[in-house]
């Protein structure tokens, strides 16, 4: 997969989960969300250390990017949010 690609979609993801997010409990069901986000956590903990890391990097390099606060905002918090990043204290 090339970088252009893999960063293509972590940006499209990024977008995306950031748009769930920011909905309210009348545009998206909040159980719903939380399934959703449950499951594509589960997919990302399923991912080697390394691979995390390379994840939560390049989430944070989509959010860089997003010229719109609100949605920049949201988006830096998805790495700690679905647990790409070690805990440092564990």
């Amino acid at each position: 997969m090339s970088d252009q690609l893999l960063s293509t979609v972590v940006k499209a993801m990024a977008q995306m989960i950031s748009a769930i997010d920011l909905t309210t409990d009348d545009e998206v069901d909040p159980d719903l969300a939380t399934t959703w986000f449950e499951d594509v956590a589960a997919q990302f903990d399923g991912l080697e250390t390394e691979d995390r890391s390379k994840l939560a990097q390049l989430f944070r390099q989509a959010a860089a990017e997003e010229a719109q606060p609100r949605f920049r905002n949201a988006m830096m918090s998805i790495p700690e949010s679905f647990g790409l990043e070690e805990d440092e204290d564990a």
